[in-house]
């Protein structure tokens, strides 16, 4: 099933406009997730999806037909929430199948669709227990089982595995994506999460201020961002942005030249470069360099935090460079070091606009050494 959102508006009583003016085409079958920070209007989109809130402008279809108006039940939508909201006084059975009752499905029918779901979930030993007998991950099952049973066209999850920790969340992930591929069913899923959302997702589109920033695929996103925002907002460290400047010829930075520049633009740039691709070198092979002030190991990779020593090298979003190295490479703290970029792999952006210019012309292959 399909769900198209055209031109949605979202104006609260107290004049908070929290969504504006939102063109989306969710596809039939795919894992759909809004990703932004708390207060960009992802969770008040999904709600005007559902029918829990009503849109101040534009519209809401589901499948070509427009639900924009609709109440909630005759949607053809099942939500999953944040909190598990199960009934403490019910056993999991009960919870699965209430909705069935009281939409009149048969008793037989809501049996028979419950042990098919604890299946799929893999909770049918838990049928009979009650929430409080329950460990999180579990009553996130059955939160998601009682989505299931349901059949609905569109799944609709509002950060469903935030209250987790850390192991559960990686393990729900998993099943959540399992579960996706064995039902095919459309998903609509909201997280402030970048990491879950390139996880999960067949597409993404990140929002700021209500409004849609990009749309694309986990990988296009995260290589190709359409602007500043999405480019700080995507990836863990985040990317190191310098203030460096455009000529006819070249990006430099102060009389440094970065690389070559065949660009129409000209003037103040901001270069984007993510931590895998700033090199590591000998300082007298280095374009920059700087001091190795810590380092932040993080599994097979380690991340170094370097404070550059150009005068003319300040970075616009922190104090330091961060570079991605190997663990096994030797590397201490204090370390003078020269650094170089994967120069086919930066963005620039404008610093007002924000938006990402054309790439940095492509270089010849580095010397054995360098790279």
């Amino acid at each position: 099933m399909t769900v198209q959102l055209s031109n949605l508006e979202k104006r609260f009583d107290d004049g908070t406009l929290a969504v504006k003016k939102v063109d989306l085409e969710i596809r039939g079958g795919e894992f759909f997730t809004l990703l932004g920070p708390s207060g960009c209007g992802k969770t008040t989109t999904l709600r005007l999806i559902a029918g829990l809130e009503e849109p101040t402008g534009g519209s809401v279809s589901i499948n070509g037909r427009d639900v924009t108006r609709l109440d909630p039940a005759k949607r053809d939508v099942a939500m999953v929430f944040q909190s598990y909201a199960l009934y403490p006084h019910m056993t999991v059975f009960d919870n699965l199948t209430l909705n069935l009752r009281v939409a009149g499905v048969t008793k037989g029918e809501a049996r028979t669709r419950a042990h098919e779901t604890a299946q799929l979930l893999d909770i049918e030993r838990l049928l009979d227990k009650k929430p409080r007998k329950l460990s999180g991950g579990e009553r996130q099952r059955v939160a998601l089982g009682r989505a299931i049973i349901r059949q609905p066209s569109v799944f609709l999850m509002d950060e469903p595995l935030s209250n987790l920790d850390l192991k559960l969340r990686e393990q729900m992930r998993t099943e959540l994506k399992r579960l996706h591929q064995r039902l095919g069913i459309t998903t609509v899923y909201v997280t402030h999460d970048q990491a879950e959302a390139l996880i999960l997702s067949d597409r993404v589109a990140v929002m700021r201020a209500g409004e849609v920033q990009q749309v694309s695929e986990p990988s296009d996103m995260y290589e190709n961002p359409a602007n500043l925002f999405v480019a700080e907002f995507i990836g863990s460290p985040g990317i190191n942005l310098l203030q460096v400047a455009l000529t006819p010829e070249a990006v430099r930075l102060g009389p440094t030249v970065l690389m070559p520049w065949k660009g129409r633009e000209q003037g103040a740039a901001v270069l984007g470069a993510r931590p895998e691709d700033v090199l590591v070198v000998p300082p007298e092979q280095g374009l920059l360099d700087g001091i190795v002030d810590f380092l932040e190991p993080s599994g097979p990779i380690v991340f170094a935090f370097i404070r550059l020593e150009n005068a003319d090298a300040v970075p616009v979003n922190r104090d330091h460079v961060v570079a991605a190295i190997d663990v096994h490479r030797q590397l201490d703290a204090g370390e003078r070091v020269g650094l170089r970029f994967r120069e086919q792999r930066l963005r620039l952006f404008d610093p007002e606009s924000g938006r990402c210019l054309a790439r940095p012309e492509a270089p010849k292959p580095m010397q054995e050494g360098v790279a």
